[in-house]
């Protein structure tokens, strides 16, 4: 019984704690260079977490630069 007792406030602290970790994720940095001047015309396009896709990191990294707001890539592919 003890044990049991044991097993299930574990299981019940993971669950728990796994969800903030979820929560205050959103996304990875994109990977720029500190003065973007011009981007390659390669299209390998990233989903930013404002919803819009970008043709590749460096198009995201002009959009934060000429905006001054932080989108980070959501994921790698169109949204």
């Amino acid at each position: 019984m003890k044990v049991t007792s044991i097993f299930l406030l574990s299981a019940l602290a993971l669950f728990i704690f796994s969800g903030n970790a979820r929560a205050e994720f959103q996304g990875r940095e994109a990977q720029c260079t500190k003065k973007v001047t011009g981007c390659p015309r390669i299209y390998m396009p990233v989903c930013g977490t404002d919803g819009n896709t970008y043709a590749n990191e460096c198009i995201l990294c002009l959009e934060n630069e000429k905006r001054q707001i932080p989108v980070r890539v959501l994921n790698s592919g169109p949204c």
